[in-house]
C-alpha cells in the first residue's frame, strides 16, 4: 500500500502545483510547466510502461533458455480463434491466451477447446475496460474476480495468470492481484498487430527483435480481424524453429493447489 500512497501523493502534488500560478508571472508559468510535466511524465511511466515493476511485480520472460512464448490477447473470437487453434495444432505449438471474461462467457466452447488442447488460459479482465488505470477499487476487484471465475467455470481450474488491458497499471493492482493469487504476465515484444496491416513489416518487426526467453504479445481478436496475424504466423513459427527456439507456455498449467490439471 505504500507504493499506492506514493502514487496518490504524486498525483495530488502534481495537480496542486497549479496553485503556484497565482499571482501570475512568466517565471511562475515556466516553473509550474516544468513541475507539472515532470509529475505527469512519472505517472504515465508508472501506469503505461509494460515492464515497470513499481506498481505491480510482473514477468516478461519465460524461465527456460532457448524458448519463446506466444501470447494472444482479447479473445476468444468466434471465427479467428478457432482458425488460430487449428494453425497451432498443425504446427504442434502451445500458446497462452489471455481471454476477456464476457467473450469467454459467450464462447465457452472455444476457451475449453484451447485448454483441452494444452494451451494456457489467463485472465484479461471481465470486460476489457480501456481506462483500466482509472477504475474504482470496487470495479477493479470485480473485473479481476469475474474474469477469473469465468475461466474457472469453463476450464474447471482457477487461472494463476493475469494481464491487464493494453498492459495498463492501476495504483491498487499489486494488492488486488496478491489477494486473488494471480501473477502479472507482461511481454518483451509487442507485435503491434493492432496497428500494422502490412504482413511483411509485421513479420520483420517480430523476427528482427526476438531473443531467447521472450514473451511475445499478439491478438486473436481485433476489430478488423486477425487475417494479417494468421497469414504471417506459420512463417514466424517455422523461422523461429529453424533458429533452434522451442515454443512454451508463459506459465505453468498446474493448479493453484499444485496438482496437474490434466
Amino acid at each position: 500500500m505504500a507504493r499506492s500512497a506514493f502514487f496518490l501523493l504524486l498525483f495530488c502534488a502534481t495537480n496542486a502545483s497549479l496553485v503556484l500560478l497565482y499571482p501570475f508571472s512568466l517565471a511562475r508559468l515556466l516553473l509550474v510547466a516544468v513541475l507539472y510535466a515532470l509529475g505527469t511524465g512519472v505517472m504515465l511511466y508508472l501506469l503505461f510502461h509494460p515492464r515497470n515493476q513499481w506498481l505491480v511485480s510482473n514477468r516478461s520472460q519465460v524461465e527456460q533458455d532457448g524458448c519463446i512464448a506466444l501470447t494472444f490477447d482479447d479473445g476468444p473470437d468466434p471465427v479467428d480463434t478457432p482458425r488460430l487453434l487449428d494453425l497451432l495444432r498443425e504446427k504442434n505449438v502451445k500458446a497462452t491466451f489471455f481471454v476477456v471474461g464476457q467473450r469467454a462467457d459467450r464462447h465457452p466452447e472455444i476457451v475449453r477447446r484451447a485448454w483441452e488442447e494444452g494451451h494456457l488460459i489467463g485472465n484479461h479482465t471481465w470486460s476489457h475496460p480501456p481506462l483500466f488505470c482509472f477504475l474504482s477499487p470496487r470495479r477493479l476487484r470485480s473485473e479481476i474476480e469475474r474474469g477469473a471465475e469465468c475461466i474457472g467455470r469453463i476450464c474447471g481450474v482457477r487461472t494463476r495468470y493475469f494481464r491487464s488491458p493494453i498492459g495498463l497499471r492501476h495504483p491498487l493492482l499489486r494488492s488486488v492481484l496478491q489477494e486473488a493469487g494471480l501473477e502479472y504476465i507482461s511481454w518483451r515484444i509487442r507485435s503491434c498487430d493492432t496497428m500494422i496491416r502490412n504482413p511483411n513489416f509485421l513479420a520483420r518487426r517480430i523476427l528482427s527483435n526476438v531473443a531467447s526467453r521472450d514473451i511475445i504479445l499478439m491478438h486473436d481478436r481485433l476489430p478488423k480481424g486477425t487475417q494479417v496475424t494468421l497469414e504471417i504466423l506459420p512463417g514466424i513459427i517455422d523461422e523461429l524453429k529453424e533458429r533452434g527456439f522451442e515454443f512454451v507456455l508463459a506459465g505453468s498449467r498446474e493448479t493453484v493447489h499444485g496438482h496437474a490439471d490434466l
